[in-house]
């Protein structure tokens, strides 16, 4: 009878070490990458209030997420606009959606108003405190495409505070950034 069990438990282990090899496993597009903005650019487009656009996509880290959340990445999105020295962040959670990601937005325990106006750009608001929103990283030939899903909210460190920058699919000039392949640092 306790060889029986002895077998169950190697069986489990064995089951349990094999998922968390899997879990580590680079996910789809696993790397960094960025993008900045030219004058020259900016000034052909002068609705793009942003000059710079980078992220670093890696595992998530095992035991994390249960099974039914199915996360496999994590992507940390940092953007900079103009005028402003410090970044935006979103450090958010992705699933795999085929080759590519779909990611949560990070929420942060900041308490701000929600804004009244839709509008992209930095404001003392919030765009809802209990969500972040979402982005896409789809691959492309020279890098990915980082899209907006609906709406992204964004906040410099030491992320308990404002400004907050807020970004809309609806919006053309700040919606979507193709970001290069480039060393991870």
């Amino acid at each position: 009878m306790a060889s029986f069990f002895w077998g169950i438990a190697v069986a489990a282990g064995a089951t349990l070490a094999a998922g968390v090899v899997g879990a580590t496993e680079a996910p789809p597009l696993a790397g960094c990458y960025e993008r900045v903005y030219d004058a020259a650019y900016m000034s052909r487009h002068k609705g793009q209030i942003v000059v710079r656009a980078t992220i670093s996509i890696e595992a998530t880290r095992p035991g994390v997420w249960n099974e039914r959340d199915r996360f496999v990445a994590d992507g940390s999105l940092n953007i900079w606009v103009r005028g402003r020295s410090q970044s935006f962040d979103s450090h958010g959670v992705c699933r795999a959606e085929g080759n590519n990601l779909h990611c949560n937005g990070s929420l942060s325990a900041a308490e701000a108003d929600t804004c009244k106006s839709k509008r992209d750009g930095v404001r003392q608001c919030r765009i809802d405190s209990a969500d972040a929103g979402t982005f896409s990283v789809e691959g492309k030939p020279d890098g990915v495409l980082v899209s907006i899903r609906e709406r992204l909210e964004l906040v410099p460190a030491p992320y308990d505070g404002g400004p907050f920058l807020n970004l809309s699919r609806t919006n053309a000039e700040n919606h979507a950034f193709l970001l290069k392949k480039t060393a991870c640092k």
